[in-house]
């Protein structure tokens, strides 16, 4: 649940991103990162740190879930 709220979070940083680079000529908004660069490209980083980040998380949820299955199995086994 926490991976997937950290994804959605990052695509709707990524969508933002992308909306600020490229603008929408169909609600007539304007690019903006051709005016404030720095902004932007600090903004690419962070999406880019997040996006490892929510690499990371998955890789110790898979991890957990693999060690408490391996608990689980050996606890239940007979003597």
């Amino acid at each position: 649940m926490v991976v997937t709220l950290a994804s959605a979070g990052d695509g709707a940083a990524t969508f933002m991103s992308e909306l600020g680079k490229n603008g929408n000529s169909h609600a007539r908004w304007n690019k903006i990162c051709d005016k404030f660069e720095p902004y932007c490209n600090r903004g690419g980083i962070a999406l880019i740190t997040s996006f490892i980040g929510n690499i990371l998380l998955l890789i110790i949820t898979v991890m957990s879930i693999i060690k408490l299955l391996k608990l689980n199995r050996i606890n239940h086994v007979a003597p």
